[in-house]
């Protein structure tokens, strides 16, 4: 496989996830029988949630300040959700332990919730993995279980769930272990549901980014299409700019991570702005991202070595991520060997990183029937 074709590969998986998490929180939003959507359910993401006093310590005695799931479900009807979605697992099983070790962290009485006194009485804990690696990944938990290497004291499920792109695309979910605390919603996903892609695109067509660094060109498309495009179409030469023409845009780094985290993220579900919500995108996120863009030429940093403020020489682009894929591809093949270096050296590094300025270990330390029936398969 091409190093072209791999980065392609890495952000559909991106892509996919984020699909995997809205897909899934869909089914508490979603009432079925009105046809709306339940604005009292609240859906979260990346959100920093306190241990217990009993959780609040590693075995190897290290301090955990919080843990972030990757989606969490506030029902104000039932019972509370929080989850992990993984695409796909490493294939050397040693590896598997860790994920299964950060789902047990969810299995604690955590504080910090989206409501009044930040606890809620129950909630389930769910892993989404996809149909391609759901049959090993239960085998795994199976044995490690019977080992007594992992235990859950609350209900925990595993989920299978897989894009499938027929004439009327859809994602396809089964709980394939495991049990969820409402029946009802247990026998229908024991059957399968699947949501259609009409669903993203008129509901949650905005939300592309969630608490893990996305692929650079994926991160590299968003900010030109989202964020620099935007700018250079104020100015009065965009509309006869020829192909072959540039138009110097200037905009910051801060500004960037602004304005996709509001326009693009997991905030627009959930817009409350708290020190449990960390930004997202990182602005580091960014930074990358642009120095990518000034290492092939697009871009300048301007000023000091802070890389704030940016001059990026925009262009008409005829396909953006092909041109981000061409751009980014020696920036990704870079940063990739000083990871695998670095988790050589480390090798409890984490899948996703720490959030910038806080302590503690994180991942391993996402009305009117605008958003449509399901479909029970």
């Amino acid at each position: 496989m091409s190093s072209l074709d791999e980065l392609r590969e890495r952000i559909d998986d991106y892509s996919d996830t984020v699909f995997a998490i809205l897909g899934f929180v869909n089914f508490y939003r979603f009432n079925d029988a009105s046809g709306q959507l339940r604005e009292e359910v609240l859906v979260f993401q990346g959100r920093r949630l306190s241990p217990s006093p009993a959780k609040a310590t590693t075995p190897g005695g290290n301090k955990v300040e919080f843990v972030t799931p990757d989606f969490g479900v506030l029902d104000p009807l039932g019972p509370a959700v929080l989850g992990d979605a993984k695409k796909s697992f490493p294939r050397d099983e040693t590896h598997w332990l860790d994920a299964f070790e950060q789902l047990t962290a969810y299995d604690d009485d955590l504080s910090g919730w989206p409501c009044r006194d930040e606890r809620v009485e129950r909630h389930d804990i769910v892993l989404l993995t996809h149909v391609t690696r759901v049959v090993a990944v239960c085998d795994y938990y199976q044995r490690r279980v019977g080992a007594g290497e992992i235990q859950f004291n609350r209900p925990f499920s595993i989920v299978s769930f897989v894009r499938s792109d027929e004439r009327q695309p859809f994602f396809h979910f089964e709980k394939r272990l495991g049990q969820l605390s409402d029946a009802a919603f247990d026998d229908r996903l024991r059957r399968g549901v699947s949501v259609p892609m009409a669903v993203f695109v008129s509901v949650y067509s905005t939300v592309k980014i969630y608490d893990a660094e996305p692929p650079l060109p994926y991160m590299a498309q968003l900010i030109w299409e989202q964020v620099i495009v935007p700018r250079a179409s104020d100015s009065p030469r965009f509309r006869a700019l020829h192909r072959n023409q540039k138009l110097e845009v200037k905009l910051t780094a801060d500004e960037i991570a602004d304005e996709l985290g509001r326009g693009f993220s997991f905030q627009v579900l959930c817009p409350e702005s708290t020190e449990r919500q960390p930004q997202v995108p990182r602005r580091a996120w960014c930074v990358r991202a642009c120095d990518a863009l000034v290492a092939g030429g697009m871009a300048r940093w301007n000023g000091d070595e802070t890389k704030n403020e940016l001059t990026v020489y925009f262009r008409k682009l005829d396909d953006v991520l092909e041109t981000m894929l061409e751009v980014c591809a020696p920036a990704d093949t870079g940063r990739k060997e000083q990871l695998a270096l670095f988790r050589e050296q480390v090798p409890s590094q984490p899948e996703k990183p720490p959030s910038e300025g806080a302590a503690g270990p994180t991942k391993g330390s996402r009305t009117a029937g605008a958003a449509g029936p399901t479909t029970e398969t």
